[in-house]
């Protein structure tokens, strides 16, 4: 119990995390990859990079909620 309420709460925090600050995140976990991209090709990576970490945080939730 205690240990799925552990892992909920880690992935909803980076879930939060990527959501409010999706260029840092991007530049923490995708580095390489944020440098190669040009300039409109980053602003579509990084909106996806968002959009995405929709998915861990909803499994954070169901996870909490069980």
């Amino acid at each position: 119990m205690a240990i799925k309420l552990l892992v909920s709460i880690v992935t909803m925090g980076l879930g939060i995390f990527v959501s409010v600050s999706p260029h840092r995140a991007a530049k923490i976990w995708g580095s390489q990859q944020l440098a190669n991209l040009a300039s409109e090709r980053r602003a579509l990576f990084i909106r996806w990079y968002r959009a995405f970490v929709i998915f861990p945080f909803l499994a954070g939730v169901l996870l909490a909620v069980d």
